[in-house]
């Protein structure tokens, strides 16, 4: 897991054909268990108000919103988690 004192960064996304988009943070590209944020179409739908967005509507949300989603994981870090999924 993250050391709290490197700075944690992207270092990888997974898409699924659900829509889903997975995005892995670590403070090394090679950890073995990165803490994992999951975008939901649904909590992306609301963000942007679109009803049903697309995949790459989900990915431009991510890089757009890099540094929120990267406060996000490090607070759900801080209270011990390892996975979050916004919804």
């Amino acid at each position: 897991m993250p050391d709290d004192k490197a700075e944690l960064q992207l270092i990888g996304t997974y898409g699924e054909l659900s829509g889903f988009l997975r995005l892995s943070y670590s403070t090394e590209p090679g950890d073995p268990m990165p803490f994992i944020l999951t975008l939901t179409p649904q909590y992306v739908a609301r963000a942007i108000s679109k009803t049903s967005p697309t995949f790459p509507d989900i990915q431009k949300y991510a890089e757009q919103n890099a540094d929120q989603l990267k406060a996000i994981a490090t607070f759900e870090i801080a209270r011990g988690f390892t996975r979050h999924t916004l919804d």
